[in-house]
């Protein structure tokens, strides 16, 4: 297991950085981080979250001075605990009108397998009206596929080759 998916949510947190001021809304449950050095918004939500407080966390970040939308953006859903009376309509609104427009670079989405089903898919959905976006079940691979595409000029024709580049495991036999 990597450092990284073996972190206590709060550890993870940390990793994510110091919080901008636009960020630091208190009645939003996530963080995110944009690394202007080296060009990469994180975004981390864990959880009881409903679909309004994902929105306002996705208008702050697209409200901050630092935000450059070519920047790839990880999102880490690990531990996220949809609540189910959240406005999921407000949510789609807003993924298919403001973000995806917004939205230049490529997005990895990772979510985990406590997730229930229905919010799995739901997740999907709104992953993939994003144009460059992959949804994926370990962090590590949409790390690989994101530093991939950030730094081998990656397109959206050569995604679900990367997608699989990412899933291959070499220590793994073959099935």
């Amino acid at each position: 297991m990597s450092d990284e998916s073996s972190r206590t949510a709060p550890a993870r947190r940390a990793a994510y950085g110091a919080r901008s001021e636009v960020e630091q809304l208190q009645d939003v449950p996530g963080a995110y981080h944009i690394n202007t050095d080296d060009g990469l918004i994180t975004v981390q939500v864990e959880g009881r979250v409903d679909a309004a407080d994902l929105t306002r966390l996705g208008r702050s970040l697209l409200a901050d001075s630092d935000y450059d939308p070519e920047f790839p953006q990880l999102i880490d859903l690990r531990g996220l605990r949809p609540d189910p009376r959240g406005d999921l309509e407000t949510l789609t609104r807003f993924v298919h009108q403001d973000y995806r427009r917004r939205v230049g670079g490529s997005v990895a989405v990772v979510i985990d397998e406590h997730l229930e089903s229905r919010h799995c898919a739901d997740i999907f959905l709104l992953t993939c009206a994003i144009h460059e976006a992959e949804l994926f079940a370990e962090y590590d691979q949409a790390l690989k596929w994101l530093m991939r595409r950030a730094f081998a000029g990656g397109t959206a024709a050569g995604s679900a080759e990367e997608h699989d580049a990412a899933d291959h495991d070499p220590d793994q036999a073959p099935e």
